[in-house]
């Protein structure tokens, strides 16, 4: 649920936005193959706790969404890439100041991580956090130095690197790393956390080894024929 307040900026204070990139529950259940009773693990942190300065906005990739909200909007683009900064220059188009941008691929996403951020921006330009594959759950930067994210090449577990890189380092500051969940083997290791989704997680594991076993047992058996066929003699050929 995207939450957005409206009230009277002061002058000289910064605005700060929360930027949401995300697709709708349904297309990310479909989108990882997990079933409904994986959308806890999608959720978005809780949102409403945070201080009424900063505003949410969320950009979805579907044409489903309903934009009767001001601070719900269709993401537009060819790619990742271009989506992600057209949402962005929106962004800075409704005059916000600074940017937290996070997915909800991060169950462990909490508000506090997004305050945190914020004011870790007043001494850097870039707060980024890594997740446990090289990606990022979280970026926050200033909207007059969006350009330090054109030109990333995202989606290859290797966004954390290519944005420090293009900062000195007093200049970036990096969270603590969370677990990202995008696949079946994601939600294996996430599972292993103290986190408190993590009984969920490991429930959904349970139940996709239990669907899997009779499978396994098939695939197990037709091998040891196959290995049995392999170890027998030739056939003797008739006079």
């Amino acid at each position: 649920m995207c939450v957005t307040r409206s009230f009277s900026y002061s002058k000289g204070v910064p605005r700060l936005a929360v930027l949401i990139f995300a697709d709708e529950t349904h297309v990310d259940l479909a989108r990882r193959s997990f079933p409904r009773a994986a959308r806890p693990l999608l959720n978005l942190p809780a949102l409403s706790r945070l201080p009424r300065e900063i505003d949410v906005h969320l950009f979805f990739s579907t044409v489903r969404v309903a934009l009767s909200s001001s601070g719900i909007h269709r993401q537009s683009g060819y790619d990742f890439a271009s989506r992600l900064e057209n949402a962005i220059e929106k962004i800075r188009e409704l005059g916000y100041d600074e940017i937290v941008a996070i997915g909800r691929d991060c169950p462990s996403l909490r508000a506090t991580d997004i305050e945190r951020a914020f004011a870790e921006l007043a001494s850097r330009k870039l707060v980024l956090g890594p997740d446990h594959r090289g990606g990022c759950y979280l970026i926050a930067f200033r909207s007059a130095d969006r350009a330090l994210l054109r030109g990333v090449r995202w989606k290859q577990n290797t966004d954390c690197a290519q944005l420090r890189a293009r900062c000195r380092g007093t200049d970036v500051s990096i969270l603590p790393v969370k677990h990202d969940i995008d696949s079946w083997s994601d939600l294996r290791i996430f599972a292993r956390t103290g986190d408190p989704l993590a009984r969920l997680a490991l429930f959904l594991v349970q139940m996709m080894c239990a669907s899997c076993a009779p499978i396994a047992q098939r695939l197990d058996l037709a091998l040891q024929r196959m290995r049995v066929r392999q170890q027998m003699p030739p056939p003797a050929f008739a006079a």
